[in-house]
């Protein structure tokens, strides 16, 4: 089995993976060994020791000075949150530079946005003054990219409010309150979407009206408001998560379930993502403007394999967040073959991490919707076949997907 299913579990000295590597690792180091012919072999160890104690090091400096952070923007006053914000995702961008980890860099880039999120809220909620008291109880939950546990500071955040009762009279602050935390993404250098955000009324409410939008979304839509329903697919709580977020996961993942409508509509725009290859398996080029030569990786590749695996998720009821995280529990539970699994999880990995190598070169807090356009020419050709054949695994898995949709029936 590969690496990537092998890694299982907290204590990484006990994967297969980690044990095969240091047992070829150590065999190198003994072949270099035997063929130095200046019986140097006790500085080629020390070297070598020395290496690994750098590694670590390094890694733990970086490490300290991102946690640090992260536990700053929670206390930081507003006016720093911006510059905050820069400085981490500056380290962050470092530190996967050094490591190449794309899980590292979500797993920290989630801790970071957690953080700021709360300190958001809270200064949303100062800002009302007297009127806070009138706050019913509130849990912010992400979708879209964030909703799978996969945010950079590149992609619009969208979020959604669940709150408690409130009577009519309190409406008005709720609407205040949810002005004031948009604001308050924006100050703080974290982008947020302009529509998917409870700023507007459609991504905020009680449970009994997101009840009810579901039992609305059962009757014909248009295709916004079927792609509105399907973005419930990813979600991540953001604040206070315990209560309403497990309960509008389960109600949103019964109400999809349960919407051939909206199961048809996600599970079409999915195989109408095109997965970047030509019948010739070229890849597709820009044919005109400054982008002309370069390839679409979000439109060809990240959009498409995130599309299918949120729906393979929806359909197959896993209740696990992030995509690799999913792919693993239906492996689990036996329904994904081993094969598959590895190549799901490969693709991830292959395409998360030209993402990340191209997100380096954008300025931190310009633009957030910088396309991610990839040059071929920058790529080995090794590196160009790799790509290749993870955009025709991107092909594989979008086709398994809708195969086992189609076998659903009506």
């Amino acid at each position: 089995m590969d690496l990537l299913l092998s890694a299982k579990g907290g204590n990484v000295t006990s994967w297969r993976a980690v044990e095969n590597f240091s047992a070829s690792y150590r065999q190198s180091l003994l072949k270099l060994a035997a063929s130095d012919r200046n019986g140097s072999a006790e500085a080629l160890f020390s070297e070598a020791c020395g290496s690994i104690d750098a590694i670590i090091s390094t890694n733990q400096t970086l490490l300290q000075h991102l946690d640090s952070l992260i536990e700053h923007v929670s206390t930081a006053p507003s006016a720093e949150r911006k510059e905050l914000t820069a400085s981490f995702y500056s380290g962050l961008y470092h530190y996967f530079d050094t490591y190449h980890s794309a899980p590292a860099f979500y797993q920290l880039s989630m801790a970071f946005l957690r953080q700021a999120s709360a300190a958001i809220v809270a200064q949303a909620t100062d800002q009302l003054g007297p009127a806070a008291g009138n706050l019913p109880e509130m849990t912010l939950i992400a979708v879209g990219p964030a909703g799978r546990a996969e945010y950079s500071p590149f992609c619009s955040l969208q979020i959604l409010l669940v709150h408690g009762e409130v009577a009519a009279s309190h409406h008005e602050t709720i609407e205040r309150f949810c002005h004031s935390l948009h604001a308050g993404f924006e100050a703080a250098g974290l982008s947020i979407d302009q529509v998917v955000t409870p700023r507007n009324a459609r991504w905020r409410g009680t449970m009994a009206e997101w009840q009810q939008y579901f039992m609305d979304g059962g009757q014909p839509q248009t295709d916004e408001e079927l792609i509105d329903l399907c973005r419930l697919v990813d979600q991540y709580p953001l604040y206070h998560g315990d209560r309403f977020a497990g309960d509008l996961k389960q109600m949103s993942s019964a109400a999809l379930n349960g919407n051939r409508p909206a199961l048809t509509n996600l599970i079409e725009r999915m195989e109408h993502l095109s997965n970047g290859l030509g019948i010739m398996g070229r890849l597709k080029l820009e044919r005109s403007g400054r982008e002309q030569g370069l390839f679409r990786l979000l439109e060809h590749g990240l959009l498409p394999l995130s599309a299918a695996l949120s729906a393979l998720a929806l359909i197959k009821e896993s209740r696990e967040t992030g995509n690799c995280d999913r792919i693993r529990d239906l492996l689990k539970r036996r329904q994904l073959d081993v094969e598959l699994a590895e190549r799901m999880l490969a693709t991830w990995h292959t395409l998360h991490d030209l993402r990340l190598r191209l997100e380096q070169s954008f300025r931190i807090g310009h633009n957030s919707n910088q396309s991610l356009f990839l040059n071929p020419n920058d790529l080995s050709v090794p590196q160009r076949h790799a790509l290749k054949e993870t955009l025709e695994s991107v092909a594989i898995i979008q086709r398994h997907v809708a195969i086992i949709f189609s076998g659903m029936g009506e």
